[in-house]
């Protein structure tokens, strides 16, 4: 894999995309993305100039395994991994990271993590004493959860906002997964981050995502433009709807294709 796609002098617009399930659907999908939708990327690119990122809740390595599954042709112009740390492709198939944003996030999640160790201490000990759900813990992500249903992660997060946290402290969802996180940190401020590299600013934004913890960049002060794919959860779609944004009626990489099509009048 390899970035066969040549940056144009300025970029004119930043598109950015989650990647599981509002790109690249799961395993029991015979086709994980379907291959035209490179096809539409490089037309979107070719005509309006518009550099593309992926925003993602996996680690690095991850995505590069995600890549590999889904026959990438080429790199996306920047990566936004483990929801708040930014990267930029650099030579031969490296991915360079965003110095100081990166070293500011991990500075600034090490004070959060120290600062609210008894709220989060108060909420491990809900999940493990009155759900059955479990409480994640590793470097790099010290506070998350895996619940046991949507349900019982509503729970959880019931629990949590009763504790009135601090507004700095927050979380990302996806279904039954949570990890608590700064708020400075998100999808949403990470992909402004990334276009200001070329002087983009939101309203020369587009995007696409499917779940909870994507709606920190479906915002207007993130983006001008949004979508989803048909396979959303339906508080994205109504927020999306609500934003006047596409919701498209196909899944995964077929309705990020509609949703372009829309934006892009292909």
């Amino acid at each position: 894999m390899v970035n066969i796609l040549e940056e144009p002098p300025t970029w004119k617009a930043v598109m950015g995309f989650d990647f599981d399930d509002t790109l690249m659907l799961g395993i029991d999908h015979k086709e994980r993305i379907d291959p035209q939708f490179f096809d539409c990327l490089r037309w979107v690119r070719a005509n309006y100039g518009a550099a593309w990122g992926i925003c993602t809740g996996r680690s690095l390595p991850q995505l590069m395994e995600g890549f590999n599954e889904g026959k990438f042709p080429f790199l996306p112009d920047f990566v936004v991994v483990r929801e708040r740390e930014i990267y930029f492709p650099g030579q031969f198939g490296r991915w360079m990271p965003h110095e100081k944003w990166n070293k500011n996030c991990d500075k600034d999640h090490k004070k959060l993590f120290k600062k609210h160790k008894r709220n989060l201490a108060k909420v491990r000990k809900f999940v493990e004493g009155q759900t059955d759900g479990c409480w994640v813990s590793h470097e790099g992500d010290p506070a998350g959860v895996v619940a046991a249903s949507d349900e019982e992660m509503n729970r959880v997060i019931g629990f949590y906002e009763s504790l009135s946290p601090s507004e700095n402290l927050c979380y990302e969802r996806n279904g039954i997964y949570l990890r608590f996180t700064h708020s400075g940190y998100r999808k949403g401020t990470c992909l402004v981050e990334a276009a200001a590299r070329w002087g983009i600013g939101p309203e020369l934004i587009l995007a696409v995502g499917d779940n909870y913890n994507d709606l920190s960049m479906l915002r207007p002060e993130v983006c001008g433009a949004c979508g989803c794919p048909s396979n959303a959860v339906d508080a994205v779609k109504k927020y999306i709807l609500g934003r006047g944004g596409k919701v498209s009626q196909k899944p995964g990489s077929l309705g990020v294709m509609n949703i372009l099509g829309h934006y892009f009048n292909q």
